[in-house]
């Protein structure tokens, strides 16, 4: 079976930078094919060679379109149809340790849509840091994508990209499962942060970027200040650290 991982990342400098370079070591391997989607800038002879080495293409963009934007890019650049299996896979969190448990759960599945974790927001959803399509749901997917191309407004890609796509293969009877599902959770916050605790617990491999870089906007602050969210990075890293038992990141080097 032919499959692709479609990464998009953006940065400004021109080293890929370590967290993203073992998100990417790690999840390559699951795939046929791995395609680095970045912002247009030169990258150095390094971060070329990595590539090399792990037999990745890359492919530089505008900025634009947030991340959809970026997988809509790379979806008008490939042939779909020759492809199994397209994962949509963004650099939102740090992959902290081998994603081994979601990938086996992956190779079980009979979804049509795969996630990590799931969300009642708005309507029900598969939260779009990591998306897997398999061959039912891949037309469907590349139709929407052509449909609504490139969405400026963040609150427009939330609503029309990452719980409409969702809503639309529901609704067309295709099935939709998340890993770590949080689905019992009716609540108003991203289950993400809500139940980040209850989440590590279960083995989920990753934690979103902005709990580890304190990259919040403004207004989720005061979001999470109302859900009572630990904002201390160093608590969660604690916390990882004691309920994983195999090797991690290098949680130093990735705040460097």
């Amino acid at each position: 079976m032919r499959s692709i991982c479609l990464y998009s990342s953006y940065f400004n400098q021109p080293t890929i930078p370590y967290y993203v370079r073992f998100y990417l070591e790690m999840i390559a391997p699951y795939f046929s094919e791995t395609l680095f989607i970045t912002n247009d800038k030169e990258l150095d002879e390094d971060s070329l060679n990595f590539l090399n080495i792990n037999n990745i293409d890359v492919l530089k963009v505008k900025n634009e379109g947030w991340d959809f934007g970026m997988w809509y890019k790379a979806i008008s650049k490939i042939d779909t149809s020759q492809y199994k299996q397209i994962a949509l896979v963004n650099d939102s969190c740090v992959l902290f340790k081998k994603p081994t448990q979601f990938f086996h759960w992956l190779s079980l599945s009979s979804a049509d849509v795969c996630g990590i974790t799931d969300s009642n927001a708005v309507h029900y959803h598969l939260q779009s840091y990591f998306l897997v399509f398999n061959h039912k749901a891949i037309p469907d997917m590349v139709a929407y994508f052509n449909k609504h191309k490139l969405l400026k407004d963040v609150k427009e890609v939330i609503e029309i990209y990452e719980v409409g796509l969702s809503k639309l293969l529901s609704d067309k009877g295709l099935k939709l499962e998340a890993c770590y599902s949080t689905k019992q959770y009716t609540g108003e916050f991203s289950p993400t942060f809500y139940l980040a605790d209850k989440l590590f617990n279960e083995g989920i491999p990753m934690i979103k970027k902005k709990i580890l870089f304190y990259s919040y906007r403004k207004p989720e602050l005061f979001t999470l200040a109302r859900m009572n969210f630990n904002i201390d990075a160093g608590y969660y890293i604690k916390l990882i650290r004691q309920i994983t038992k195999e090797p991690i990141i290098d949680f130093e080097k990735v705040k460097q």
